[in-house]
């Protein structure tokens, strides 16, 4: 019965998609592209060192804006609704120019403007996330489900072509960044303007966090775990290639695959993403390709960056569509949310990327260490995947599944009274 209720829901929500569902894609692009910094960067500044510096500082900026706003909005949601969002797309339209113009200054001003425009840009995009997590949270989880991939999709596809006309054509990358956060900026306030899907007025209180935060437990130690890998990879592909763009080029073409089969998989299956499809699908993928991970690296880092880079991205999406849909069902504002899962997942990034940077410094092949290191990720994603097979069989061993109105909706623990009162 839910099936079938889960397949009239999949086709209403491709049939009532609009663009504007998926406008987080533009501004996710140009955040990728950011990161991707020697796309924006030339002459003395265009080096890995300058680019690791942009990508670390704004990470740290996104990080710190995220949580304050979470911290902000924690005991009274509506203040979401009062936050001013034009000030999204100056700023980062801001960075944006300042970077680029840091590459074109040089000597004494490089380093000034370089910074400045990462900490501008940085602030931008984390509010951003926070308000598109605000956004989609108001969203039943059977739409965020798909949306959620196809604008993955959308993203992966924007990436793959800012990339290749700046490379191939010698368009200035600047040019067709700048156009990204404006057209997510529109999207935004259309979303924001519909009214939300008979979820139940947002509450606040830590209590209510805290208790949405745990039923994501599992999933967000995967993340943190998959977040500090996918930093390792790309600081030791960035120093072992010695370029930003040559780390990142077949990569690209490896997300818009997995965008696409992840819709498909969507498509096909005609039911929303939930904690049981990632881990018996997703994550043992995942693990299988962890499992030959170190063997690249001494013939080709950068295929060791195309599998970490496309599995981090699919779990990527599995987790924003997660935060989404708990978000819809303890009614609890998306910003606290995606915000603290946000804000820990580029905080183990930027450790994975400091135990990267470390490990080139080690004289002689460091294979030893990042075999060490595949492992330990390794035996932490089989640990979760059968914790998460033992708790879902105790669950179906005592009978506690949805006929009986129990306190789970696919895999999510929530309040009994989903989409009315809060509990």
């Amino acid at each position: 019965m839910s099936v079938a209720r889960d397949r009239r829901s999949m086709r209403m929500v491709w049939k009532t998609m609009r663009l504007r569902h998926v406008g987080m894609g533009f501004f996710w692009a140009c955040s990728m592209l950011t990161f991707r910094s020697s796309i924006l960067l030339s002459g003395s500044a265009n080096t890995p060192e300058y680019e690791s510096l942009v990508v670390i500082v704004s990470f740290v900026a996104n990080m710190t804006t995220m949580l304050a706003v979470a911290a902000w909005v924690e005991n009274d949601p509506v203040r979401i609704d009062r936050l001013p969002i034009w000030p999204l797309p100056v700023l980062v339209v801001a960075g944006l120019l300042l970077v680029f113009a840091a590459g074109r200054a040089g000597g004494g001003a490089l380093l000034p403007l370089l910074l400045g425009g990462a900490v501008v840009a940085g602030v931008g995009y984390g509010l951003f996330w926070g308000s598109w997590a605000d956004c989609y949270g108001r969203m039943h989880p059977a739409r965020t489900s798909f949306y959620l991939p196809v604008t993955f999709l959308l993203t992966a596809a924007l990436f793959l072509a800012v990339s290749l006309l700046s490379e191939n054509l010698g368009v200035p990358a600047i040019v067709l960044m700048l156009p990204l956060p404006l057209a997510s900026y529109a999207c935004l306030l259309r979303c924001r303007a519909e009214q939300p899907d008979g979820r139940a007025a947002p509450s606040g209180g830590t209590r209510r966090s805290l208790a949405a935060l745990g039923s994501l437990l599992g999933l967000i130690v995967a993340s943190l775990v998959l977040s500090c890998l996918f930093g390792f990879v790309w600081e030791l592909t960035v120093f072992s290639v010695g370029s930003v763009n040559e780390a990142h080029l077949s990569p690209l073409v490896a997300n818009l695959a997995v965008a696409a089969a992840l819709v498909g998989l969507v498509l096909y299956a005609r039911t929303r993403i939930n904690l049981d499809l990632a881990y018996r699908i997703i994550v043992p993928v995942i693990v299988v390709l962890f499992a030959v991970l170190p063997f690249f690296w001494e013939t080709n880092p950068v295929a060791l960056n195309i599998i970490m880079s496309a599995s981090y991205g699919l779990f990527d999406v599995i987790i924003w569509s997660l935060v989404a849909a708990c978000s819809y069902d303890f009614a609890v504002s998306g910003y606290i949310v995606g915000g603290i899962v946000r804000s820990l997942s580029v905080l183990l990034r930027l450790v994975g990327m400091g135990i990267g940077f470390l490990i080139t410094l080690v004289p002689g092949k460091p294979s030893a260490l990042i075999v060490g290191v595949s492992i330990g990720a390794l035996y932490v994603l089989v640990m979760l995947g059968l914790f998460n097979a033992l708790r879902r069989k105790r669950r179906l061993a005592a009978g506690d599944g949805k006929n009986q109105g129990d306190a789970y909706l696919d895999g999510v623990a929530v309040p009994p009274q989903v989409g009315g009162a809060p509990a």
